[in-house]
């Protein structure tokens, strides 16, 4: 049985399969772990890694469209539906139904987060995940999309959101540190997010509601602090790793 089954998620544009890529690759060279990777977007175009298990493989966002007359966000509230529906074939298979054979699974989910996750079919995939093996939720946020405390703290709210959502443990990863469009708040939101008030104050934003939103959060997250990463720079990926696997060491917090 593998260690962790990895769900990454995220709004659209966060870098998750950029992510997945280079997590994948940096824990086969520098690690040796055997990684399986699995895409469950049926819009991807090109796929940066080679998937073990692919979705395209049965239907294709365009199929979808085509098939039931719906649009681009449609079809991708219609393809959730179809991964529960097909959730058992999918699990049957490579890489789920041999787990001895891979020391961690990656999924990369579809872009459209609130498509896939936000639907109640979502949960019938995931809990039939969680039955298998260990899974954990790496929710990736685009510092790049950061520029002032409210977008900081809505993202940081939508991981909230998430975890109450699914049920699964979750943690955050801040991604893009390369082009992050206000470092000074993308590190505060990983260091001390309750700093974040001093900066709401100068923007002219309620504290009040900042405070109890920051707070709802704190208590949700657990032990487990954000990191801030770059899918560009592999030393990034060891911080990725540790907080993953932190969610299921008897060691406690390793970050």
């Amino acid at each position: 049985m593998p260690g962790v089954i990895a769900v990454f998620t995220g709004p659209a544009g966060s870098g998750k399969s950029s992510l997945v890529e280079a997590y994948s690759e940096w824990a086969r060279r520098r690690l040796l772990l055997r990684v399986a990777v699995v895409n469950l977007d049926p819009g991807a175009d090109k796929l940066l890694y080679n998937p073990t298990f692919d979705i395209r493989r049965l239907f294709t966002l365009r199929e979808i469209m085509l098939r039931y007359n719906l649009g681009p966000n449609g079809a991708f509230i219609k393809a959730s539906e179809l991964i529960a529906e097909k959730s058992d074939e999918i699990l049957s298979g490579e890489p789920f139904k041999n787990l001895d054979k891979w020391d961690i699974i990656l999924v990369d989910t579809p872009g459209q987060m609130e498509a896939f996750l936000f639907r109640p079919a979502s949960r019938v995939f995931l809990e039939k995940l969680r039955k298998i093996s260990h899974a954990v939720l790496v929710y990736v946020i685009d510092a790049s999309a950061i520029e002032r405390v409210s977008d900081a703290v809505l993202l940081w709210f939508l991981f909230v959101l998430l975890q109450v959502k699914t049920g699964l443990l979750a943690v955050p990863v801040i991604n893009k540190r390369d082009i992050a469009r206000n470092p000074r708040i993308a590190t505060l939101l990983v260091e001390n997010p309750f700093k974040l008030l001093e900066e709401a104050s100068e923007e002219g934003l309620s504290s009040e509601i900042i405070s109890d939103l920051l707070s709802a959060a704190s208590k949700t997250r657990g032990a487990y602090r954000a990191v801030l990463v770059s899918a560009l720079e592999l030393d990034d990926m060891e911080k990725l790793h540790q907080l993953v696997h932190e969610a299921f060491c008897v060691c406690g917090d390793l970050t």
